[in-house]
């Protein structure tokens, strides 16, 4: 049997943390391009916590993908934060590339073109997957959803004197 069928929401949810402890680790790393932290050890850093992110994200991708299907509410919402996640691995990347290509260094970049196409490839999926997999299932009966606007008060207030009724005393 395969792994990813067997998937509980714990082990999901584990994936799912895994992936935010690894993009913090690489957002703290990326923050210090270009300050005086900066130099060799630093893009080392760089690199080596975008690659163990990246391998993260492939991971829950590998066991978040197949269960997105299931009527699940708790593993549709693990999915939705793993999808948050993902895209807010591929903005640190492509703020990681831009601050090493305002301050570049001896060094190869720490993040290359094919990791940030293969980030956005797996986003693509995992949103064409969650838009089909909602706008398939059954509609709610829009009657219940239907809004009544409220009724606006008419008000006496001019321009004129808004700043009267405004508070200026903080005792």
């Amino acid at each position: 049997m395969r792994q990813h069928s067997m998937a509980n929401p714990k082990k999901i949810q584990e994936l799912v943390h895994e992936c935010n402890v690894q993009l913090a680790l690489f957002r703290v790393a990326t923050q210090g391009i270009g300050t005086a932290q900066d130099g060799a050890s630093l893009r080392r850093e760089v690199e080596t916590a975008g690659r163990a992110c990246q391998k993260a994200v492939e991971a829950a991708n590998n066991v978040v993908l197949p269960q997105l299907r299931a009527d699940e509410a708790e593993i549709a919402r693990h999915g939705s934060l793993f999808i948050g996640c993902v895209g807010a691995y591929l903005i640190e990347m492509k703020r990681c590339v831009k601050l090493e290509k305002t301050f570049p260094a001896p060094t190869e970049p720490s993040v290359t073109r094919q990791q940030v196409e293969r980030v956005e490839s797996i986003l693509d999926t995992l949103e064409n997957l969650i838009t089909v997999h909602y706008s398939t299932n059954e509609q709610p009966c829009l009657d219940k959803l239907q809004v009544t606007p409220r009724r606006r008060r008419a008000t006496s207030c001019r321009p004129q004197c808004v700043c009267s009724k405004l508070k200026t005393s903080y005792a």
